[in-house]
């Protein structure tokens, strides 16, 4: 039997087992902290990835379901506080990314980063695009204690 997928441009194999063609390559994109119609992540990788064939999710703290230009948004629920964020919605965004059985996963947060390495253990394609400088944003975070800064 063919493997699922050898690559982008490779075969895939449907649930039932048969060869598919016209499957598109999937990719899941994961936020907890940017708003679901952030400027680069929705506009200019979103968009532009369906416009370009791709089949394209965005997991994000979002009250609804909704698709626009293309893009399937999948909604977690809105966290209420940072605690709550970096732990509840973390998890959250992982288990629904392990749901969705994406060829490529994306996330855009460093809070995302052990849900990137879980989603790697499982197997999977893992782009962390983080584009903050993290190490001088943690200096300007006044909520954590002087010595974790």
């Amino acid at each position: 039997m063919a493997r699922r997928r050898t690559g982008f441009g490779g075969p895939r194999i449907s649930r039932e087992g048969e060869p598919r063609d016209s499957v598109k390559t999937k990719i899941v994109h994961l936020t907890s902290v940017h708003p679901v119609r952030d400027t680069r992540i929705f506009h200019r990788e979103c968009k532009t990835l369906a416009e370009a064939g791709y089949e394209v999710v965005l997991i994000a703290p979002h009250h609804k379901e909704v698709v626009q230009d293309g893009v399937t948004i999948r909604p977690v629920p809105i966290p209420t506080g940072r605690l709550n964020r970096m732990l509840k919605t973390v998890g959250q965004i992982y288990l629904a990314a392990l749901r969705e059985g994406a060829d490529v996963y994306h996330f855009h947060d460093p809070e995302l980063i052990p849900a990137g390495l879980l989603l790697k253990l499982c197997g999977k394609k893992v782009v962390a695009d983080v584009h903050e400088d993290v190490p001088a944003d943690i200096l300007t975070k006044f909520w954590l204690p002087r010595w974790i800064r």
